[in-house]
C-alpha cells in the first residue's frame, strides 16, 4: 500500500547574508523531523523533500512546493501533507495597501537568500500572505489535511540593539529589503485575493491547514545546540504519549519548553481538533494479532500456521497500530498449539499486567537452528581488539532470543553470510535452494534501526522459507502452475513453466504470468502465497483472502487463478513462491517483511477475525516453487 503522508521539510543554519547570524540546529531539526516520518510513520523518503541551507532559496522552495505537494499525482484528496520550517523567521513594515486590516507588519519566513539581491530585487522573504495562498492552492486541489509547523518567531525589535542576546534566537531583523520588495516576491496567486494581515501567520480560523508555532506573536522560538526547543519537546512526544489519540490542540498544551525565554507553542486552524494527521499514518502493523481471554489464560490468533510453538512468547498490548507508542502491558508463554490459533498463560503468576487486545510474538523458539558466518572485515577486526564484545551481539549487530541463531565458522555450513563495514552491514544468504549467485543485501550503517533488526528479519524469512506441516495433509492434492500470459488476450501462452517445482524465467520487465492454484482434496481451502526475494529478508503476499469473503476461495477439486506482473517479482538471480493453504480462514500479514520501509498492508487485511475454534477438521500446508531469473544471453548461453 502505497504511503498517504508527503512533507516539504526545510531547515536553514547558514544564511547567505553576513547581516544574518547563523544558527545551529535548525538543518539537523529537518532532519531528525525526517527521520521520525521515515523510521517511526514509515514514510518512504521518495515522499519527502527536505531542503537545507543553501538548497533553501526562496525560489526553491516555492518550485518544490509546486512540484513535490501541489502538482504531485501520486498525492490524492485528504493525503496528509506536512510542511515544516525552522530557521529565522522576521517582520518589515507593512505597504500601503498591502492587505485587509492596515497592518503594520508583515511576517515573512527567511530562506537561505533572505535581504539578498535577487534578479529582480531584494529578497523579501516568504511573506505570510504568500504562504497562505500557497496553501489555499494546495488545499483546493489536495483537500485541507495539511500541516504547517513553523519553530521560529516574527518579533525582532529587541534584538536589534542587542547583538549579544541573538545567540540561540530563531528570529533576524531585516536591514535591506524595502516594501516594493515584499510586491515584488508576492506569491502570484495571492494577487487579488483577501487577506486578514494584522494575524500575520497566526490565522486562528483558517480552513485550509492546521498551524503549529513554536510561540504566541511577541516571543522567541530559542534554541540550542541540541535542537530548536519546540522540535525537541514536539518529536519527544512520542515517547511520551500514543499520537494515533492527539489531537492537535492538545499538543500546544502538552508543549511546554523550558528555559529562561518565554516560549508558549500555539496551535490554531479550523481543524484543529482533528487527531494529528488525520490519523493516515497510524494504519494497523501486521506484527501484531488479536488476543482473547483474561488474564490467567488467553486465546491468540496465530497457530501452527503461522510458525507457533510450544514455548512461543508474546507480548499484550492496547492497540494495533504504527508509528505510535504501544508498550507492552504483559508477557504470556504459548502452551497449546493448533492450526490457526493457539492458547497462552502469564509467563509471570506474580507480576501484575495490564489488559489488551493485540500481541506481538517476542520470542519464536524455533528448533532449527539459523546458521550466520560473520565475515572478517577491517571493521570487525577493530572492534575485536579494542571494543568488548557483548554475548547478545554477532560483530555489533543485536541477536534476538528465540530465533535460534548461532554463528559458524565454516561459510559452507551457513544459511546467510554478514560482513560488517565501516559504513554498510552487507548481507548474502546462502540458502542452498537459490542459485549458486546469490544477491547480495546492503544496509547503510546510518540507519542503525535497519542495521540492527537484519539478523532478526533473515531469521524469520529462513524460517518460514522452511517451515512445512510434518502430517502433510495435502501433499499429493496441491499443485502450482506459472503460465506466461498474452497482453493482447489476456490468455495463458505455452506450457507450464514449473518443472518439479522450478522455473526458469526470463528477466523481461512487463512480462505478465498466472499463477493457476489447484486443489484436488476434498476439502475447500484458503490459500495464502507469498513471493519470498532470495535476498534472505524479503516477503510480500501476493494473495490474501479478503476478511469478507464467506467462504473459501480454493474449492475442492477446483482452482484458482492469479494475475502477476513482473514488477510483482523483484528478479533478482531467483525467488520463491510460498503457498500456504488452511481448512479455516486466518491473517498471515504477519508473513510481509521488506528491506526497504514500505507501508504495512491494506488495512483491509489485517482486519480482525474470530477463529474458527476446535482442532478436528483443522488442517493445514505448504507448497513451494522455485524461480530462476536469467536474462537472454544467458538463457542461450544455457542452451548451447
Amino acid at each position: 500500500m502505497a504511503s498517504r503522508v508527503f512533507a516539504l521539510l526545510i531547515g536553514i543554519d547558514s544564511y547567505k547574508s553576513g547581516r544574518i547570524w547563523n544558527l545551529e540546529a535548525c538543518a539537523d531539526d529537518a532532519r531528525r523531523m525526517k527521520q521520525w516520518l521515515v523510521h517511526d510513520l514509515q514514510v518512504p523518503s521518495a515522499n519527502i523533500a527536505l531542503l537545507v541551507n543553501k538548497e533553501a532559496t526562496k525560489r526553491r522552495i516555492e518550485d518544490v512546493f509546486m512540484s513535490h505537494l501541489v502538482n504531485n499525482p501520486a498525492i490524492s484528496q485528504g493525503d496528509a501533507l506536512l510542511i515544516y520550517f525552522a530557521g529565522h523567521g522576521s517582520s518589515m513594515p507593512a505597504p500601503r495597501d498591502w492587505c485587509e486590516g492596515k497592518p503594520r507588519h508583515v511576517q515573512v519566513l527567511c530562506p537561505y537568500d533572505h535581504d539578498t539581491k535577487g534578479p529582480e530585487g531584494r529578497v523579501a522573504g516568504i511573506s505570510d500572505r504568500s504562504l497562505c495562498s500557497m496553501l489555499g492552492e494546495l488545499s483546493a486541489v489536495k483537500g485541507d489535511n495539511i500541516t504547517l509547523i513553523l519553530d521560529c518567531s516574527f518579533s525582532s525589535p529587541q534584538l536589534a540593539g542587542n547583538r549579544h542576546d541573538r545567540h540561540g534566537v530563531r528570529c533576524t531583523p531585516t536591514e535591506k529589503a524595502r516594501k516594493e520588495d515584499l510586491f515584488i516576491g508576492l506569491w502570484r496567486g495571492a494577487i487579488g485575493k483577501r487577506f486578514n494581515g494584522e494575524r500575520g501567520f497566526y490565522q486562528d480560523d483558517c480552513p485550509t491547514h492546521t498551524l503549529l508555532a513554536a510561540c504566541k506573536p511577541g516571543e522567541m522560538a530559542t534554541e540550542w545546540k541540541e535542537g530548536g526547543r519546540f522540535t525537541q519537546e514536539f518529536l519527544a512526544m512520542k515517547k511520551a504519549i500514543p499520537l494515533h489519540r492527539l489531537r492537535y490542540l492538545e499538543i500546544s498544551d502538552r508543549l511546554k519548553p523550558a528555559g529562561h525565554v518565554p516560549q508558549h507553542p500555539v496551535c490554531l486552524g479550523r481543524h484543529k481538533d482533528r487527531v494529528l494527521f488525520d490519523g493516515i499514518p497510524f494504519v494497523p502493523d501486521t506484527n501484531f494479532v488479536p488476543v482473547e481471554g483474561d488474564k490467567d489464560g488467553l486465546r491468540l490468533h496465530m497457530g501452527a500456521i503461522h510458525g507457533v510453538v510450544e514455548g512461543t512468547e508474546f507480548s499484550v498490548h492496547s492497540h494495533n497500530l504504527c508509528g505510535s507508542l504501544n508498550p507492552s502491558l504483559d508477557s504470556f508463554r504459548v502452551y497449546e498449539v493448533h492450526p490457526t490459533w493457539s492458547l497462552a498463560r502469564r509467563k509471570s503468576v506474580n507480576k501484575r499486567g495490564g489488559r489488551g487486545n493485540w500481541a506481538r510474538i517476542t520470542r519464536w523458539n524455533t528448533r532449527t537452528p539459523f546458521r550466520v558466518h560473520m565475515k572478517k572485515t577491517c571493521s570487525s577486526i577493530f572492534r575485536h581488539l579494542f571494543c568488548h564484545p557483548s554475548p547478545d551481539e554477532l560483530d555489533g549487530i543485536p541477536v534476538k532470543e528465540g530465533l535460534n541463531i548461532i554463528e559458524v565458522e565454516n561459510a559452507t555450513l551457513a544459511d546467510i553470510s554478514v560482513g560488517v563495514h565501516s559504513r554498510a552491514v552487507r548481507v548474502q544468504t546462502l540458502n542452498q535452494l537459490a542459485t549458486p549467485h546469490r544477491p547480495m543485501l546492503q544496509i547503510e550503517k546510518k540507519d542503525k534501526e535497519r542495521s540492527a533488526f537484519i539478523l532478526d528479519e533473515a531469521a524469520r524469512y529462513h524460517m518460514h522459507l522452511h517451515r512445512t506441516n510434518p502430517e502433510n495433509p495435502f501433499r499429493d492434492n496441491l499443485q502450482l502452475e506459472l503460465y506466461l500470459v498474452d497482453p493482447q488476450s489476456q490468455r495463458r501462452v505455452g506450457q507450464n513453466l514449473l518443472i518439479d517445482g522450478k522455473a526458469d524465467l526470463a528477466r523481461t520487465l512487463g512480462n505478465q504470468y498466472t499463477v493457476v492454484l489447484r486443489n484436488g482434496s476434498d476439502r475447500d481451502l484458503w490459500p495464502y502465497l507469498a513471493y519470498m526475494d532470495s535476498n534472505g529478508v524479503d516477503i510480500h503476499l501476493l494473495y490474501h483472502p479478503r476478511p469478507s469473503s464467506t467462504t473459501p476461495t480454493l474449492p475442492k477439486h477446483g482452482s484458482l487463478e492469479l494475475k502477476l506482473w513482473s514488477s510483482s517479482l523483484l528478479q533478482l538471480d531467483s525467488g520463491f513462491l510460498k503457498l500456504f493453504v488452511s481448512t479455516a480462514y486466518t491473517s498471515l500479514g504477519i508473513l510481509e517483511q521488506s528491506s526497504t520501509p514500505i507501508q504495512p498492508s491494506q488495512p483491509e487485511l489485517l482486519d480482525p477475525r474470530p477463529p474458527q475454534l476446535g482442532y478436528d477438521g483443522q488442517h493445514w500446508d505448504t507448497a513451494l516453487a522455485i524461480l530462476n531469473f536469467s536474462d537472454a544471453t544467458q538463457r542461450e548461453a544455457s542452451r548451447t
